[in-house]
């Protein structure tokens, strides 16, 4: 993940928040939410700070989400975004106490 990356993210989530509108119209609020949290999360990698170790867990979580819900499986989805989030948090505490990487 580089910073000539970033609009990467932004492509997946808008694509995750199509998939959203489309399960919500299915009557799959589940899948609809998960399609939607997991967006949420690519969009924070907008502004993570890249060279985080964290950054780099929350990274694998929302893969391993996105397979999830490929496969059409809400349950594991959450919980890998659960994760990714965590992850994505920690980065940012990090940051906050050490202050930006150079």
């Amino acid at each position: 993940m580089s910073d000539t990356d970033r609009s990467v993210y932004r492509q997946i989530a808008a694509e995750l928040a199509d998939q959203a509108d489309a399960e919500a119209a299915a009557r799959h609020p589940q899948l609809g939410r998960v399609n939607a949290e997991l967006g949420l999360v690519y969009l924070a990698f907008e502004t993570a700070p890249m060279a985080n170790a964290h950054v780099a867990k929350a990274w694998q979580a929302a893969e391993a989400a996105r397979a999830s819900l490929a496969d059409g499986t809400a349950i594991g989805a959450a919980a890998d975004i659960a994760r990714a989030r965590l992850h994505l948090a920690l980065a940012e505490t990090d940051e906050a106490d050490l202050g930006p990487a150079t």
